[in-house]
């Protein structure tokens, strides 16, 4: 088995604004290496050489090379990852590959041609790929093409057009016998896109939150999908409290991504596990230690509410400041109390203080010292 890995025989100066879009996704994920040697191999796709690299570092590349160059128009969102990348190419005297041209791709087409001896296979990856070229055709024809990637708009995807999104919440909405504004259905589509499951899954939270209300409003839908940083954290402390990992580390890449300040973000984390302390001691007080995770919202307003509401012996207070809370609020952090002990919630919050201060001194790379907090707290080390 021969395998090429990241191959250029795909790549044509109509992949320029996939390359430089997957460069930008790279370096705001904060993966410098891969969004150097996208930005690279887009500057050789489009026949550029050092000279342009030094004028991207100074910031004066002209709208028209932008175009020409990167496929794309001058953002201010990446802007500075242009200047960041080209200037890190001009420092470390990176090596701009030539354009591939037809050379390589006839190189594989010929190779293909000639035949590959049935005890053998060729394999080629490739993150960006011109499909109209005559290799992509070749091995479709006569081979195995396997698409990695998400596609929009082509069969098997799962978003829907705003239209039918915005249909979508309405028959949600409707089959619950309640009622929502434009505004608010425009809000629900602005924090989730035109993806079902996301959609589907917010509007049954939006619901919960609404509880016996006839209708919903566009201040149900802030309070509870908030804007796009704070949907982001609220995604990730909510997985904390759910104690899944695999989510809880994709909502803190996306907040990455977003390159958003990590103290902050440290400091609602500290805060849930704090909150969730505080579900424990009523848990363990008012609720002899137990409630059942899978509890529905109604049943905890009628059944948990009001035993949450008696006086004990030893009461410290827990309960009454769950009581503060909105009640589905009071719901959903007492269901993640029951998936940590005390000792782990105690132990989070030295881990976090730990994280802090390695955060500030250590050099480490953040987004790992992150994730691995994330991963010490739902493992309960």
């Amino acid at each position: 088995v021969v395998v090429v890995h990241d191959s250029k025989a795909f790549v044509s100066k109509q992949n320029l604004g996939d390359l430089a879009k997957r460069s930008l996704q790279a370096w705001q994920a904060g993966d410098g290496e891969r969004a150097l040697r996208l930005f690279l191999q887009a500057v050789g796709a489009a026949g550029e050489g050092q000279g342009f690299m030094e004028r991207a570092a100074r910031g004066e590349v002209s709208d028209p090379e932008w175009e020409r160059v990167l496929g794309a128009e001058a953002t201010p969102e990446a802007e500075p990852w242009l200047r960041e990348i080209a200037g890190r190419a001009v420092a470390d005297g990176a090596a701009i590959p030539e354009a591939p041209g037809a050379g390589l791709a006839g190189i594989y087409e010929d190779t293909i041609q000639r035949g590959i001896p049935g005890n053998a296979s060729l394999v080629l990856t490739a993150e960006v790929v011109d499909q109209r070229r005559a290799l992509f055709k070749k091995i479709g024809a006569i081979g195995v093409v396997i698409d990695c990637g998400l596609r929009t708009g082509r069969t098997g995807e799962t978003q829907m057009n705003p239209d039918r999104a915005r249909e979508k919440i309405r028959e949600l909405v409707a089959a619950a016998a309640k009622t929502i504004p434009g505004e608010a259905v425009a809000g629900i589509v602005e924090r989730t896109g035109f993806s079902m499951r996301a959609l589907e899954s917010e509007v049954e939270k939006i619901l919960l939150y609404v509880g016996t209300r006839p209708a919903i409003t566009p201040a149900d839908v802030l309070e509870v999908l908030s804007n796009s940083r704070e949907s982001g954290i609220f995604d990730l402390t909510n997985a904390l409290c759910d104690r899944d990992a695999g989510r809880a580390l994709r909502a803190l890449r996306g907040l990455l991504g977003k390159r958003e300040p990590l103290p902050p973000t440290l400091g609602r984390i500290a805060g849930e596990i704090r909150t969730l302390i505080i579900a424990r001691g009523a848990l363990e007080r008012q609720l002899e230690g137990t409630m059942d995770p899978g509890l529905a919202y109604g049943a905890f307003q009628s059944r948990v509410l009001p035993r949450l509401q008696r006086k004990v012996e030893g009461d410290d207070g827990s309960a009454a400041r769950l009581l503060e809370m909105h009640p589905f609020r009071a719901f959903n952090t007492l269901k993640g109390a029951t998936r940590y002990s005390l000792s782990e919630l105690v132990r989070a919050l030295t881990a976090i203080h730990e994280t802090d201060l390695a955060l500030k001194s250590s050099g480490a790379p953040e987004g790992l010292l992150m994730e691995r907090l994330l991963l010490s707290i739902i493992g309960g080390e």
